[in-house]
C-alpha cells in the first residue's frame, strides 16, 4: 500500500490500522534523518562524489560488524557459579573488614560510623567536621560541593584525612566489583552485554547490560573478576590482544608526517618502557642487555613507582597532552618530577610535540582529521579550547586500534566457522575453539594471528601491529611468575590463559569444573 505522507490529515491517521501507523512512524523518522544527513552535508561542504568515495565505507564496515556483534550477544559467556559465589563471599568479606576500620577512625572524629557511598555524610564529616578546603565541581553548568572520587583525590593531600579517603575509595571499589559479581546471570548461567557498535566517536564499541536488563559491560571487567568467565565444556578460550597498539600508531603517525621513526622504533624494540627509561634517564648504570636493563627500570624511582612505572604511565599521559599538574594529581607524584619527566620524554621524543603542533593546527584549519584507515571525524567543539585539542590528538590512535581490531574481529567471524566469539575488549579480541590435539590448536592460532595481522605502508616502512596469543579454560591470567596473577589467585589459576607458543605446546588439561570441586 502506498502512503502519501504529505497528505495524510489526523482524521485518516486515527483510521490507520497499528501496523500501517508503524509503518509510516519509521518511514517519517528516516526521512527526517536523511533531511538532517543531507543539511549537515551543505554545511560542511561534502558533495555527492564524496559520499560514494568516503561515507559508505565505514557504513558497511560498520554494518557488516553485526553480525560478529549479535553473535557474540546471543551467545553470552559461560559462568562458573562456583567462583562466583566464592568471590561474592570474598569481596564481601573484605569489604566489611574495610568498612568496620571506617567506622572506628570515623567515631574518633564524630559519635558514629560513616557511609562512604552518602555524599551528604561525607561532605557534613570532610568539611563541617574535618574544616577541610571545599572542593566544588561544575556538573552540566551546575557548581556543586562534591565527594566524588576526584574531590576525594585532592582532599587527599591532607595527611590526616589519607587513611580516611584510602578506605573509602577501597569500599566504593569492592562495591563496584560486587555489584559485577553478583549481576544477574541468565537462567542458561551465561553473562550477556549488548555491544552498540557505534557507541564511541572513535569508532570504538561500547557496551553494556543485555536487552532483557540483565548481565553487564563485559569490557570493564577487571583482571580478578575474569576467573569466573569459563569455556564451554569441551572447548578451550583464545585472547589475541593487540601489543602496544595505541603507542605504535602515535609511533607510526609521526613517522608519516615528519620522517621521525625514532618512537616507532622503541615500540618495536620490545619493551618501549625500559627504552623510555633508557633516554629519559641516561645516567643509570644501563648494559644493552635486554634483561639487565629490564632490572635496572625496574628500580624504585619515586615511592612506589620504578622508573619503568614512570615511563609506562607518564608516557601515556604525555602522549595525548596530560599537563604536568595533572599527571602529578593523578599519579600521586610532586609535580617538578612530572615537569622534569616531560622535558626528558619530550627531548628523548622530539616528534610526540611536533605532532601535537600539527593535529592543534590540522583542527583550526580544517576542523576534521582523518585516520590511515580513512575514517574521518568532525570536531564541533571550539578549535583552541584545550579540551578540544586533547580530543583530537586521542582520536587518531584510538580510531586506529578499534579498527584494526574490528577488522580482524570480522575476519575471524566470517573465515573461522570452527571457532565462537565470546568477547571484544577494546584491543583485544576472545573465542573459543574445541579441544583438539596439539597440531590442530597451532592451526587454529595461526590462521587467527594471521586474520588480525593488519599491514600499513608509508614509502618503504611496513607497519604492524602484532597480536599476542594466551590460550586457556577461563579468562583470568594464569600465574607465570611474571604478573601480579598470583597474589589474585593463591591457587596460580591453574586454567586461566597462558601465553600461545606454537614451539611450546600447551600441554595442562582441564582442571574439574566449579560444582565438582565442591565435592573435594
Amino acid at each position: 500500500m502506498l502512503i502519501r505522507t504529505e497528505e495524510l490529515t489526523p482524521e485518516h491517521a486515527s483510521a490507520l490500522s497499528e501496523p500501517d501507523s508503524h509503518q509510516i512512524y519509521c518511514g517519517l523518522d528516516c526521512a527526517v534523518t536523511f533531511e538532517v544527513h543531507e543539511a549537515l552535508n551543505n554545511v560542511l561542504g561534502v558533495t555527492d562524489a564524496d559520499n560514494d568515495a568516503q561515507y559508505p565505507l565505514h557504513y558497511s564496515f560498520e554494518r557488516a560488524l553485526q553480525a560478529p556483534a549479535l553473535d557474540m550477544m546471543l551467545r553470552g559467556f559461560k559462568i562458573d557459579g562456583f567462583e562466583r559465589a566464592r568471590g561474592i563471599a570474598a569481596k564481601r568479606s573484605e569489604r566489611e573488614a574495610l568498612q568496620v576500620q571506617l567506622d572506628e577512625i570515623a567515631h574518633a572524629v564524630w559519635d558514629r560510623g560513616l557511609n562512604p557511598n552518602s555524599p551528604k555524610q561525607l561532605k557534613e564529616f570532610f568539611y563541617s567536621r574535618m574544616r577541610l578546603p571545599e572542593v566544588w565541581i561544575s556538573q552540566k553548568g551546575e557548581r556543586k560541593l562534591s565527594t566524588n572520587r576526584e574531590a576525594l583525590e585532592k582532599l587527599d593531600l591532607y595527611f590526616h584525612a589519607r587513611p580516611l579517603i584510602a578506605l573509602i575509595l577501597d569500599i566504593r571499589e569492592l562495591t563496584k566489583l560486587l555489584s559485577v559479581l553478583e549481576t544477574e546471570v541468565s537462567r542458561d548461567g551465561r553473562m550477556r552485554t549488548s555491544y552498540n557498535i557505534g557507541g564511541t566517536s572513535v569508532g570504538r564499541w561500547s557496551s553494556s547490560s543485555d536487552v532483557t536488563g540483565v548481565g553487564t559491560n563485559l569490557q570493564n571487567i577487571t583482571p580478578e573478576l575474569r576467573r569466573m568467565f569459563i569455556a564451554d565444556d569441551g572447548w578451550k578460550i583464545c585472547g589475541i590482544d593487540l601489543e602496544q597498539s595505541e603507542g605504535r600508531d602515535v609511533g607510526f603517525l609521526i613517522g608519516i608526517l615528519f620522517d621521525d621513526w625514532t618512537y616507532l622504533d622503541a615500540c618495536e624494540q620490545g619493551d618501549l618502557h625500559t627504552t623510555t627509561a633508557r633516554l629519559v634517564w641516561p645516567t643509570l648504570p644501563w648494559t644493552g642487555n635486554k634483561k639487565l636493563d629490564r632490572e635496572i627500570a625496574e628500580r624504585a624511582f619515586y615511592r612506589h613507582f620504578s622508573y619503568r612505572d614512570m615511563s609506562k604511565r607518564g608516557g601515556h599521559a604525555t602522549n595525548y597532552l596530560t599537563t604536568p599538574f595533572t599527571m602529578a594529581r593523578h599519579l600521586k607524584i610532586p609535580i617538578p618530577i612530572s615537569e622534569n619527566f616531560q622535558s626528558s620524554y619530550f627531548g628523548a621524543y622530539p616528534g610526540i610535540p611536533r605532532w601535537h603542533v600539527w593535529t592543534a593546527e590540522q583542527l583550526q584549519r580544517h576542523g576534521t582529521l582523518t585516520t590511515p584507515f580513512g575514517r574521518s571525524r568532525q570536531f564541533f567543539g571550539r578549535p583552541d579550547d584545550d579540551a578540544t585539542i586533547r580530543k583530537a590528538v586521542a582520536y587518531r590512535p584510538a580510531a586506529m586500534t578499534g579498527d584494526r581490531l574490528n577488522l580482524g574481529l570480522w575476519r575471524i567471524g566470517r573465515y573461522m566457522p570452527q571457532v565462537e566469539l565470546l568477547a571484544q575488549v577494546h584491543d583485544a579480541v576472545y573465542f573459543q575453539y574445541r579441544e583438539c590435539s596439539l597440531e590442530e590448536e597451532n592451526a587454529i592460532i595461526a590462521q587467527a594471528l594471521s586474520l588480525i595481522h593488519v599491514e600499513l605502508k608509508h614509502k618503504n616502512r611496513t607497519f604492524v601491529v602484532p597480536g599476542e596469543a594466551k590460550i586457556g579454560w577461563n579468562w583470568a591470567s594464569a600465574d607465570s611468575g611474571s604478573d601480579e596473577s598470583h597474589w589474585r589467585f593463591p591457587d596460580g589459576n591453574p586454567d586461566g590463559l597462558v601465553k600461545w607458543n606454537p614451539t611450546k605446546p600447551d600441554t595442562r588439561t582441564r582442571s574439574p569444573s566449579g560444582m565438582d570441586r565442591r565435592m573435594f
